[in-house]
């Protein structure tokens, strides 16, 4: 009974240490998505944020920052290097 056990359970680990299937079946067309990332990018000043949020909600619209990290004294830190404008919502 000790041996059934020990093939079964045997079994059952190598089924679910093999690696997953690297093909695409077929009828399915999946997207080939890649990162790119850019390793100079600049931070926003205190003064460029502000003036940035200013020109949002001047527009009617609310200011959304784009954030990155960056690796400061051994430590990652999040930054800011973008601004976007998006909808207001209101809620009723």
């Amino acid at each position: 009974m000790k041996k059934v056990i020990i093939v079964i359970s045997t079994l059952g680990l190598v089924a679910c240490g093999s690696a997953p299937p690297t093909h695409v079946p077929m009828g399915i067309n999946a997207p080939v998505v890649t990162l790119h990332y850019d390793a100079q990018v600049q931070q926003m000043s205190r003064q460029e944020v502000i003036q940035a949020t200013m020109d949002c909600e001047s527009a009617g619209m609310r200011a959304s920052p784009v954030m990155s990290k960056r690796r400061v004294s051994g430590m990652l830190s999040d930054i800011i290097i973008d601004i976007q404008c998006i909808p207001r919502y209101r809620v009723f």
